[in-house]
């Protein structure tokens, strides 16, 4: 038992380490931003199309990335990936033009983007028997931990080097620390926990595994709306903070508030949901982002600083309890393509929002868009009734 224990303890590790680089990048993003844009001169409008075009890619490669993995291994395509992330931002750090960058931002997610999605199914398959839900906010804590720490490290980076610099050595120190995890994960990859089921047949291969389709597609809706208002305020947030008068070079430590507020929320929400049920906590913290949203637009900026770590836990909050609640609707044989479907989906809607809104935000203002963010989360309250549906039509 206290073996098993421990092989478990050691997968989970695995992949929040995965998790820790990939999100860490993701998020640093959102702070290179405002510099690139200062550099090249650009629009709200374009500023959204570069974090579109880097989560659109995330999005449209959850799939074809799924089914690599479930050749070749998932966590080859896991610890691959890393590699190519951190290979993208290093190409970022050394391009001057608007394409290059666009293309550097892509080679990033397309070679790293499958990392969620995969590791949502294997650790969903490690914690079958129970603790999925709270091995599932570890999990997303510890990507939540990275959004903390390499933002933070790369905002005191920037300010000794610049923002060209200070990415160039976060993405080395990545390269470093993926091929440890790399060498780890292929000890691993013998590991019998890591295998996927035996008794999948040729036909449940073809299986999207989702066994409660009308339970799924509106748990799809809700995290649609979550991502799409989560990753627009994140890009439009810095802009926000720099109107408050907040000086740029604090604006890194700002959005470090912000994502060590979601490491909580991740982690705390994930256990809560076990406690008071999904749908109570989706209430919750959707109530609770919009309310903080309005908040973050219309106080002062001395008690947005008090405000941004609060805002953080319940913007974060929600994924946990609804990446764990895929996992109860599709069958373990078909959750990596089932989770790849879900995240390709998701985050898809999450890449086009920041260009609707940078679109929005160019005609309309930066505070008329950040209070439709704010209304249009309310949206989820009326869907979560169907969360609690019994299985009906497998596909």
């Amino acid at each position: 038992m206290n073996s098993e224990k421990g092989e478990k303890a050691r997968s989970l590790f695995s992949f929040s380490a995965f998790h820790f680089i990939d999100d860490g990048f993701t998020d640093s993003l959102y702070l290179i931003l405002p510099f690139v844009a200062g550099e090249l001169g650009l629009s709200f409008g374009q500023v959204g199309l570069l974090k579109g075009v880097f989560s659109g890619t995330m999005g449209l490669f959850q799939v074809p990335l799924s089914f690599v993995g479930e050749r070749i291994g998932e966590l080859t395509v896991i610890a691959a990936g890393t590699f190519g992330l951190a290979g993208g931002f290093l190409l970022l750090s050394w391009v001057h033009t608007f394409p290059a960058i666009v293309i550097s931002l892509i080679f990033a997610k397309a070679t790293g983007g499958g990392q969620h999605g995969l590791s949502s199914s294997l650790l969903s398959r490690v914690f079958e028997v129970s603790g999925r839900r709270a091995a599932m906010g570890t999990y997303n804590f510890s990507g939540d931990v990275g959004k903390v720490c390499m933002p933070f490290l790369l905002a005191f980076m920037i300010n000794l080097w610049g923002w060209r610099r200070a990415i160039l050595a976060l993405s080395v120190l990545a390269v470093g620390a993926g091929a440890v995890l790399w060498m780890a994960a292929r000890e691993k990859e013998r590991d019998s926990s890591f295998s996927a089921p035996r008794e999948k047949s040729h036909a449940e291969k073809k299986n999207w595994g989702i066994q409660n389709l009308r339970g799924f597609s509106f748990l799809l809706t809700i995290g649609i709306i979550d991502i799409t208002t989560r990753t627009a305020l994140l890009t439009f947030l810095p802009f926000l903070l720099l109107r408050k008068g907040i000086p740029i070079a604090q604006v890194g430590f700002a959005l470090t508030l912000l994502f060590a507020g979601g490491a909580v929320g991740k982690f705390v929400c994930g256990i809560l949901a076990e406690k008071f049920g999904v749908i109570a906590m989706v209430i919750g913290t959707e109530i609770l982002t919009s309310a903080g949203i309005f908040s973050l637009i219309w106080s002062p900026s001395s008690l947005t600083w008090l405000t941004l770590p609060i805002v953080g836990v319940v913007l974060n909050g929600t994924s946990s309890v609804l990446y764990a609640t895929v996992a109860e609707m599709i069958a373990p044989v078909g959750r990596s393509r089932g989770y790849g479907l879900y995240y390709a989906i998701t985050l898809g809607s999450g890449a086009v929002a920041p260009m609707v809104y940078g679109l929005f935000t160019d005609f309309f203002g930066l505070s008329f868009s950040l209070i439709a963010i704010a209304s249009v989360v309310l949206l989820t309250l009326p869907l979560t009734r169907y969360l609690s549906a019994t299985k009906d039509l497998a596909v």
